[in-house]
C-alpha cells in the first residue's frame, strides 16, 4: 500500500489534470506564440543555484561552461575522489527544480562523493545539439578532474534520456565510460512510437504522451525524434558502462525503460531495473517513504568503488 504522503502527492497531480493545467500546457507547446509565456510563468520555480540546504556545511564552485554552468557541491573538509553528474528532468523545457537538487544530494550523502548538477542549455531556445554537447563538456572537465572510473551519471525523466545519450556519446568517440549510470524515469524515446504506452496514460497522472512527443520535437529540431542521437531506445547499447533503472509502474515510459534495459542485456552490459509498484513518473525521487527506500537502493546499486 502506498504512504499517505504519496496518495496526497498523486491526488494533487490527480487534481492538476482535472483542473485543465496539462491541457494548456499541451497547447503551448503546439503554440510558438503561447510557449514564450507558459514557459516563464513554469520558470519561476527554476533553482538555477544549490538552495541553501543542499549547500550548507559544504563548498560550492561554479565552473563555466560554454552552454551552461556546471555547479560543484563538495564537502567542507575538501574534494573527494568520486563525483556524481546529475541530469535534471523537465523535458528540456524547465528546471532544475528544488526536489532534483535534494534527491541528488541525497544520493552521495555525508561524504561519499562530491556532487555535480549541470544547467544545461534548454528548448525551445536550443536543441539537442547545444544540450548533449554541454553534456559532454561536462563529463569531460570532470574525467579531467576525478577520473572516468570515480563518475557516475544520473538522471530523471529527460535528463535521464540525457544521460543514456551521454553514454551511448562517450563510446562511440572512444571516450572512458563511467563508473555506472542511475536512470530515474528516463525518457527514451521523444516519438512516443510504443503502442503500449497509450494504455499507461491512463494510471499516469503526470505525462501525457502528446506533451511528449511536442516537447519532444522542440527538443530534436531538425532532426527525426526517434534518431538515436535523440532517442537513446534506439541506439545501440554494447559497450555502455552498468545502468540502473528505476521507473513506476504508472507511468508512460514504462515500457520502453523495460525495453532498453532488455536490449543492453542482450549486448551483454550489465543493466537492472526495478518498477516502482503503483508509482509514477519520478516517484523514486519523490519526498515520500517510497522514494527514500528507493534512493537507497541506487546507492547500493552504484557500489561506489
Amino acid at each position: 500500500m502506498l504512504s499517505i504522503r504519496a496518495r496526497l502527492i498523486n491526488g494533487a497531480f490527480r487534481g492538476m489534470r482535472r483542473s485543465g493545467i496539462t491541457r494548456r500546457m499541451v497547447e503551448a507547446l503546439g503554440d510558438p506564440v503561447a510557449l514564450p509565456v507558459a514557459l516563464r510563468k513554469l520558470r519561476r520555480f527554476d533553482e538555477p543555484d544549490p538552495p541553501k540546504r543542499v549547500r550548507r556545511k559544504r563548498n560550492h564552485e561554479v565552473i563555466t561552461l560554454e552552454g551552461g554552468p556546471l555547479h560543484l557541491i563538495t564537502p567542507s573538509t575538501g574534494p573527494q575522489r568520486r563525483v556524481l553528474l546529475y541530469l535534471h528532468g523537465g523535458g528540456y523545457l524547465i528546471g532544475p527544480a528544488r526536489m532534483h537538487w535534494t534527491s541528488a544530494a541525497a544520493l552521495v550523502g555525508e561524504g561519499a562523493a562530491d556532487l555535480a548538477m549541470l544547467i544545461y542549455p534548454k528548448s525551445p531556445e536550443h536543441d539537442h545539439r547545444a544540450t548533449i554537447a554541454c553534456a559532454v563538456d561536462a563529463y569531460d572537465v570532470l574525467a579531467r578532474r576525478y577520473g572516468a572510473e570515480n563518475i557516475v551519471v544520473a538522471g530523471d525523466s529527460a535528463g535521464g534520456g540525457l544521460s543514456a545519450t551521454l553514454l551511448t556519446v562517450l563510446r562511440d568517440t572512444d571516450r572512458a565510460q563511467p563508473h555506472a549510470a542511475v536512470l530515474i524515469s528516463p525518457w527514451l524515446d521523444l516519438s512516443m512510437s510504443d503502442p503500449t504506452a497509450a494504455a499507461q496514460e491512463v494510471t499516469d497522472h503526470i505525462l501525457t504522451i502528446e506533451a511528449a512527443v511536442r516537447a519532444g520535437r522542440l527538443y530534436a529540431g531538425d532532426r527525426d525524434p526517434s534518431d538515436p542521437l535523440i532517442s537513446p531506445r534506439f541506439a545501440t547499447t554494447s559497450g555502455l558502462a552498468p545502468v540502473h533503472v528505476f521507473v513506476g509502474s504508472e507511468e508512460i515510459f514504462l515500457a520502453d525503460c523495460r525495453a532498453f534495459v532488455a536490449k543492453a542485456r542482450a549486448n551483454g552490459d550489465q543493466a537492472t531495473i526495478r518498477v516502482l509498484k503503483k508509482g509514477q513518473h519520478v516517484s523514486a525521487i519523490f519526498p515520500t517513504p517510497e522514494g527514500r527506500i528507493a534512493r537507497a537502493q541506487m546507492v547500493a546499486l552504484i557500489d561506489w568503488p
